[in-house]
């Protein structure tokens, strides 16, 4: 039995909806911190109590940035340890029991190298569609490689599950960017072994789409700092109570007025490609040694936030998109590694 830890995958629109629930219910201790500094500022508890509620109501605003972060480190916000035996694909559910995906009723697993962070993602096929009901209903999102397990195994874990099943059942898994095919008998081709690399993978760089400027990022630091600030102030200084919590429900809707509104995505940058990837929709990408120049432009503004779009101009002269509306810090940034990093030079040799 070889068990992997697989950290589960989470439609984007479903973590969207659980960073807003979060963020909205930081409104009850936000307004109970500022009710508990109005009614009861003479009381050396509540200039205790008052302050921690401030922190909780931060920490609920920023659920979306400390979600995305999270993620980034440990690849899912919740993780499993599966396992797979002589009997099939096993997945612990939250009763404490197992459910076992029988190796008959599983087509083909797929793994997909690539992801950011040089993750993994892993997906299985099933041989029908009534073998569905032999796995965890938290795996059961669709993808074009059939039910998506995980976007974002470590790549450890992912050779340490197609090794478990080679062990098992020989040819049930295939590697999109290190694909080894198989004869009849489960034998690897050794002419194909010898031509596709086995880990290869260049360093990229990721810019996120709404990647802040070092001005705004300034700014947002600042009005947290005075929101924590002006909860805490009426236990030092003598200030009317009335005054903190206008002052800071003023200041959360700036920041909502002022929140990121573009595309999510990222933008993935490596030696010899520039490929925009969105969170919803098809990657976009640019060979560098087609590129001719990038080149940014307004693409529109809402509220008091200024949005652009990034255009590529090829060297034969066609103008290709690539992201619509993106923050222009995350545009600045992309042509500065872009123009600071040219492309590698292709040394071809004679024929």
């Amino acid at each position: 039995m070889v068990q992997v830890r697989l950290p589960l995958h989470h439609p984007q629109s479903v973590l969207r909806t659980t960073a807003g629930c979060v963020a909205f219910l930081g409104l009850a201790p936000a307004v109970a911190a500022g009710l508990l500094v109005w009614a009861r500022s003479y009381d050396p508890v509540a200039r205790l109590v008052a302050p921690a509620l401030g922190v909780l109501a931060v920490l609920c605003f920023c659920s979306g940035p400390l979600m995305r972060r999270y993620i980034r480190r440990h690849g899912s916000l919740s993780t499993a340890r599966v396992e797979f035996g002589p009997d099939g694909f096993r997945q612990p559910l939250e009763d404490k029991t197992t459910l076992v995906l029988p190796w008959s009723d599983i087509h083909r697993f797929d793994f997909r190298g690539g992801e950011p962070g040089d993750r993994v993602a892993f997906a299985v096929s099933l041989v029908d569609e009534d073998a569905i009901r032999n796995l965890n209903p938290d795996c059961r999102h669709r993808s074009p490689d059939g039910f998506i397990l995980s976007s974002a195994m470590a790549r450890e874990e992912a050779e340490k599950a197609s090794a478990a099943i080679e062990r098992y059942r020989p040819g049930l898994g295939r590697w999109t960017s290190k694909n080894v095919r198989r004869g009849g008998f489960g034998v690897p081709d050794p002419v194909k072994r010898l031509v596709k690399r086995w880990s290869a993978h260049p360093p990229r760089t990721l810019v996120r789409a709404e990647q802040a400027s070092a001005g705004r990022l300034a700014v947002l630091w600042t009005a947290w700092l005075a929101v924590i600030a002006d909860f805490v102030a009426p236990a030092v200084y003598d200030i009317p109570p009335g005054i903190p919590l206008p002052v800071a429900v003023a200041i959360w809707v700036l920041l909502y007025l002022t929140r990121y509104r573009g595309e999510a995505g990222e933008f993935a940058l490596t030696a010899d490609a520039i490929t925009w990837r969105p969170d919803d929709g098809d990657p976009v990408r640019v060979r560098r040694a087609d590129l001719a120049r990038l080149t940014v432009e307004a693409s529109g503004k809402k509220a008091t936030r200024h949005y652009v779009a990034l255009r590529a101009i090829l060297r034969r002269g066609d103008d290709r998109p690539l992201a619509a509306k993106v923050s222009p810090g995350a545009a600045r940034n992309v042509l500065r590694l872009v123009q600071g990093a040219p492309p590698t030079p292709i040394t071809r040799g004679a024929t």
